[in-house]
């Protein structure tokens, strides 16, 4: 129970929060004829992440009205927020005992309310959810450690994950074999040295090293199986950072990356500085549309990654709120939300993919797969990424809470400022310390 309490007050703090009253909910409307099984009724306040515009917003108003028709008597509060400065209105909104009862957000985000105790554990809840979801994205919402107990704090809602391109112009140009594209870290690097080598002031990609997915990929444990002490600084993960230190002294890593702000990473690969970049699946589009001479020489392959499934794979939550009014109402939403059929329709509006058990089956994305195009096996391949995949990152290493010093850590690490092994061992600290308050 002190856990919790801390946990509390550290989230009220962060919302710079006068009063450390315990967080609860803001939920409308009363649980009359709510029990299971029972006719729903009454208000709850539904809240997006900047998902309020002219793309989405005709879905979600049809979505709302179908359900309030469905069940006469209810009626869905539809807010939205916008990207910026979310976390810490989840934060504020939860000190000030005014969380709406289901919230958008993802693992990070979630594992932040349910360690404050202020997010539900729908596998009590909701004991027959779990069928309707895929392992990988109900696990995704399974929080354990540090004072929270062991469950799952949301229902999984869409996904996100894609491939690597590459521009197979200049990876003949620089001497690469087009026909065998990395997909291991150990194939990536013996590229990269050789275009290196090969061609000076061109790179391969912009990965350095500085993200919990490239240490997850090369198979390096993040955190302990009891979550209780991050554990990257193997004498392995060292190794692996290595590498990249030594790529970026022989120039192999564009100078401009090691700035945490840097986003140029598409202009690059679409002027042609660099052979490969990840995208999303949809990103062949955007390239055949900005870059047509780069499009004739794409290629496209699997995320860099040496264990047998997909690491990038990215989740968003749908969670509700453990004191909201309305239970039976809030449970029934969220779960109406994230059913096969709506997921489906979101996705295709979205160009995500879904969290619900054998969606992403669906004629619509094997046709789509199907097509010999760019496109088609970039889809291709992360469907099998969306299907077999899970998240590499831990919820609770937050950029406040370890990547944004871990990301420090590395461009001091590649400009030669520490070793390796120091910039791991440092982050590893920093993120234990975190991970206890």
């Amino acid at each position: 129970m002190k856990a919790v309490k801390n946990a509390v007050v550290l989230l009220c703090a962060t919302a710079m929060a006068t009063s450390l009253a315990a967080c609860g909910g803001s939920g409308k409307g009363s649980d009359e004829g709510g029990s299971k099984g029972g006719k729903l009724s009454g208000d709850i306040t539904f809240q997006t992440w900047n998902l309020k515009n002219d793309k989405y917003t005709p879905y979600f108003k049809d979505l709302i009205k179908k359900f309030e028709t469905d069940n006469p008597g209810t009626h869905i509060n539809w807010v939205d927020q916008p990207s910026d400065g979310y976390e810490q209105k989840l934060s504020a909104d939860a000190a000030a005992d005014q969380l709406p009862d289901i919230v958008d957000a993802g693992a990070s985000m979630m594992y932040m309310l349910a360690k404050a105790g202020v997010l539900m554990d729908v596998s009590k809840e909701a004991p027959d959810a779990e069928k309707n979801y895929t392992p990988g994205s109900w696990k995704n919402a399974t929080f354990e450690g540090n004072g929270v107990e062991k469950g799952v704090y949301a229902f999984p809602w869409y996904v996100n994950d894609g491939p690597q391109y590459y521009n197979t112009e200049l990876m003949k140009k620089c001497g690469l074999d087009t026909e065998k594209l990395p997909k291991t870290w150990d194939d990536y690097f013996q590229a990269a040295n050789k275009l290196t080598e090969n061609c000076k002031g061109d790179y391969m990609s912009t990965m350095m090293g500085n993200d919990m997915g490239d240490l997850a990929s090369a198979g390096i444990k993040i955190i302990s199986d009891d979550h209780s002490k991050y554990v990257f600084n193997t004498p392995e993960a060292v190794e692996f950072l290595q590498k990249f230190v030594d790529l970026f002294k022989k120039g192999g890593i564009p100078p401009e990356a090691l700035d945490a702000k840097w986003s140029q990473q598409a202009d690059f690969f679409q002027r042609g500085s660099i052979a490969s970049m990840g995208g999303s699946a949809y990103s062949a589009d955007g390239f055949k549309l900005n870059a047509p001479d780069l499009y004739k020489n794409l290629a496209v392959g699997p995320k860099i990654n040496d264990t047998p499934h997909s690491v990038t794979v990215a989740y968003e939550l749908l969670g509700v709120n453990q004191k909201t009014k309305n239970k039976p109402l809030a449970l029934a939403f969220a779960q109406y939300v994230t059913n096969s059929k709506n997921q489906l329709e979101f996705d295709k509006k979205a160009a995500v993919f879904p969290s619900s058990a054998g969606t992403i089956d669906d004629p619509y994305f094997a046709s789509a797969a199907s097509e010999d195009s760019v496109k088609g096996k970039a889809l291709k391949i992360t469907l099998d990424a969306v299907k077999n995949g899970r998240s590499s990152r831990p919820p609770e290493f937050t950029d406040t809470a370890g990547g944004q010093y871990y990301g420090e850590q590395v461009a001091l690490a590649l400009q030669g400022k520490q070793s390796a092994k120091d910039a791991l061992d440092k982050s590893v600290d920093f993120a234990n310390k975190h991970l206890k308050n």
